[in-house]
């Protein structure tokens, strides 16, 4: 290889390597071959004098051990970058200069002082969005479809049957046989195991498998209890009215309801999953 072949390949080496790191130690440029190495360690260091000499911030900053550019009396500890950072000084990105990057922080500012508006314009009108949802009932499919440009009820089922198998195969593992409310809704899947009460099964055993109990955000109850005194307490919920509460899978029901704040906010929703889609509707918009 001749020497101006050599040269070349050192050059582009050291440029690559000072794109990661100013200031390699020997494992950094470890090669194999103890002349290459010796090399690119000499290279590496030309080629920081030479970017050091042209003004770049981060090799400028540790002329003073040398008592370059009048700079004799100041600490000469070499500055080098810590933990994960690449550059202890880096320069300013091409094409920006100090009053471009200061105008870019000022509109970062900015916008964090519109963040603040907006938080504290939603704590004002929260109100008159609450009322909105518990008197005017608004269609949550199809506000959600408006925001989102997303079908909820169709993405919501083909989600939640793409992952029935999966979840359903961990419900019956034997973490799960330890947990009797798992046991009980499991039981009475294996006596009728269609896709609705699938569906059913692994939303209300989904909380029991977190280890969480759902006794404060399902409520199940007959149409002769009193409706006030089942949500009361409730901040967020699904409020279920059949005729059997016996049922660990009830699939008939009288009435479905989403219950925000102890006040029913939709009524009339027809299944549990489908009280879930609204709720998670709900939340969204």
């Amino acid at each position: 290889m001749s020497r101006e072949m050599q040269t070349e390949i050192l050059d582009k080496l050291a440029e690559a390597v000072f794109a990661y790191k100013a200031y390699p130690d020997k494992e950094d440029i470890k090669t194999g071959w103890y002349g290459w190495k010796l090399s690119l360690t000499w290279k590496i260091g030309n080629y920081r004098s030479k970017l050091r000499d042209a003004g770049c911030k981060e090799l400028k900053v540790n002329s003073a051990k040398r008592g370059i550019e009048g700079l004799q009396g100041q600490r000469n500890k070499v500055k080098k970058p810590k933990r994960s950072e690449t550059n202890f000084l880096p320069d300013h990105p091409s094409g920006k200069d100090q009053k471009t990057l200061e105008h870019e922080r000022e509109l970062m500012c900015q916008e964090m002082k519109k963040r603040s508006f907006v938080n504290a314009a939603m704590s004002s009108t929260y109100s008159l969005r609450r009322q909105e949802i518990v008197e005017n009932e608004p269609a949550i499919s199809a506000e959600f479809d408006r925001l989102m440009s997303l079908d909820l009820s169709k993405s919501f089922y083909e989600g939640l049957d793409r992952h029935l198998p999966k979840l359903l195969c961990l419900y019956r593992s034997k973490r799960c046989a330890k947990i009797a409310e798992m046991r009980i809704i499991m039981d009475s899947l294996d006596k009728n195991a269609s896709n609705q009460r699938k569906r059913l099964a692994v939303l209300k055993g989904l909380p029991w498998f977190m280890r969480e109990n759902p006794s404060q955000f399902i409520k199940i109850c007959e149409h002769t209890d009193s409706e006030e005194e089942i949500i009361r307490g409730m901040t967020l919920g699904i409020f279920i009215v059949v005729e059997d509460v016996t049922d660990p899978i009830p699939c008939d029901s009288n009435d479905v309801a989403l219950v925000i704040e102890e006040a029913v906010v939709l009524r009339g929703l027809g299944d549990i999953p489908n009280a879930y889609a609204n709720l998670m509707g709900l939340l969204s918009t």
